[in-house]
């Protein structure tokens, strides 16, 4: 079910992004499960029609039908990673951006060199003075994501480098086939396990500065 506002500390401008996150998170989960059980049907559908048909050449066509989901399914979980990184980087700098307007800090986001989720954890370690979070294995996971992330959008999962093949199959258990990755409904909702656990992580880390807080009432 949908993440009930009342769950979370709504004096906290951190626990309000946090809902939002979780909010859009769920939703996109719901999509997920939506695309995955629509495909097993239809595979199974056409399954079920082939073996009644074996011996004329509808079996044939049908069969070809099953293998055109088996090639759709990869390609539509990809897309999937897309948006729910996105998701993520947006929530990120927008907890950046929160910061650097109710702390009045100094230095914005933009100031950093870093881009993407490095440079927003960056900024809240180094700036904004949390708890750290690079030196947790769940930063080490997200950096891996990130990276496969890369090699979605710049060469649609072909030509990954042999180190970081070994690492996608070792940490997070993706399949890699003829130098391509190929994500399964198992791998997705792994991924998307991996992330909640991550900003759930991030979203409670502690202010090391006691003289810096988002409590809305302390900043109104």
């Amino acid at each position: 079910m949908f993440p009930d506002l009342e769950n979370y500390n709504r004096n906290d401008i951190r626990q309000l992004i946090l809902y939002s996150w979780h909010f859009e998170l769920f939703a996109l989960k719901e999509i997920i499960e939506i695309t995955h059980n629509n495909i097993e049907e239809n595979i199974n559908k056409l399954l079920y029609l082939s073996h009644k048909n074996i011996g004329n050449p509808y079996h044939s066509e049908l069969i070809m039908k099953v293998q055109e989901y088996n090639n759709i399914e990869p390609l539509t979980y990809q897309s999937y990673l897309l948006s729910l990184y996105a998701i993520v980087e947006a929530s990120l700098d927008r907890y950046c951006k929160v910061c650097e307007e109710k702390m009045n800090l100094n230095v914005s986001l933009e100031d950093l060199k870093d881009k993407g989720i490095t440079r927003a954890i960056t900024y809240l370690e180094k700036v904004v003075e949390i708890e750290n979070i690079k030196s947790d294995d769940r930063w080490n996971k997200m950096k891996l994501i990130n990276e496969m992330r890369n090699d979605f959008i710049h060469s649609s999962g072909y030509f990954v480098k042999q180190a970081k093949i070994e690492k996608y199959k070792k940490i997070l258990n993706i399949e890699i086939v003829d130098g391509k990755i190929y994500l399964l409904y198992e791998d997705i909702i792994k991924i998307y396990e991996i992330i909640e656990k991550f900003m759930d992580f991030v979203f409670t880390r502690n202010f090391l500065n006691p003289n810096k807080k988002l409590n809305i009432k302390d900043n109104s």
